[in-house]
């Protein structure tokens, strides 16, 4: 099963306090334990950005948390990921990535069910979002048709626009949206 997740946020003190933990080490664990459930054997995870705070501090702690899991891991980089190509001399933080995620990408694409999605950070250029910054633009894919799944925006809200869905862990209850649900909610 492929499952999809974004804003993880690993050792980011405002987001754990804003997602109600006392504490980034209770955040942490509660945040890697909805990860471990995943079976190593038949499961992958899709992380649509947003690993840390953006530190290189947080980068490492994060990245030496996900190198825990067994399950094969891909990255589409977020605005708070250290290599991703939006920051120069990301590449100086792309080994170190790469030693936990099977590929690492800017866009990507896969299927969900029989539906083929794109798979970005950022919401389709144009959607109300409260994080929008003007030099985003740039990273936003336009919409033109297909599925897209996202993050960014830490909305609790699922539907993010026509044929986008946000998997941030605020829209799943801190839990990756497996395909089975993704399949369900383009469903409604």
């Amino acid at each position: 099963m492929h499952y999809f997740t974004a804003d993880l946020h690993l050792q980011h003190p405002k987001l754990a306090d804003l997602r109600g933990f006392g504490s980034v080490a209770a955040h942490d664990e509660a945040v890697m334990a909805a990860l471990r459930v995943l079976d190593p054997e038949n499961d992958v995870l899709w992380v649509l950005g947003d690993i840390c705070s953006g530190g290189v501090g947080s980068m490492e702690s994060a990245l030496s948390q996900l190198s825990t899991l067994d399950v094969t891991m891909h990255l589409v980089t977020g605005n708070h990921d250290p290599c991703a190509p939006m920051y120069r001399n990301a590449q100086r933080h792309f080994s170190a990535f790469a030693t936990v995620f099977a590929s690492i990408q800017q866009h990507a694409r896969t299927k969900v069910g029989d539906t083929g999605v794109l798979l970005s950070h950022f919401p389709y250029r144009g959607t109300p979002d409260r994080h929008a910054r003007e030099h985003f633009d740039q990273y936003q894919l336009p919409n033109l048709g297909m599925w897209l799944l996202h993050g960014h925006t830490h909305s609790a809200e699922r539907r993010s626009g026509t044929r986008s869905i946000c998997v941030s862990l605020e829209a799943w209850e801190l839990k990756p949206a497996s395909a089975d649900d993704l399949v369900q909610e383009m469903a409604r």
